[in-house]
């Protein structure tokens, strides 16, 4: 039997660790506007830890899932996965904007 708490938990540590990480890259891009490289690297670093957490918890839900036999599909881990996803998204046009900054800046 699928215990939906304990979906409904994995859900929102995805959602957080998810928006954690778009934070990071987001201020990652803003360093690397602003010239500050290393602390821009730093950051992605960061943004990446919170990614692996939230991949990890929305791991943890299909596991669950698979076990029991029992698909769920819910409206919260609809929108952990839409989270999940647009952070991955995030982080890879932001790579390529700091690439464009470096370049510019020769660095």
């Amino acid at each position: 039997m699928v215990n939906i708490e304990k979906i409904s938990a994995s859900a929102m540590s995805v959602i957080t660790f998810s928006g954690m990480a778009k934070s990071c890259y987001m201020e990652a891009l803003a360093l690397a506007k602003e010239g500050k490289f290393s602390e821009a690297d730093k950051k992605l670093e960061e943004g990446a830890e919170n990614f692996v957490e939230a991949h990890n918890g929305h791991m943890d839900v299909l596991q669950e899932e698979i076990s029991t036999e029992e698909p769920q599909i819910s409206l919260l881990m609809t929108h952990a996965e839409d989270q999940l996803m647009a952070a991955e998204t995030l982080k890879i046009v932001i790579l390529e904007l700091i690439e464009l900054y470096r370049d510019k800046k020769g660095e």
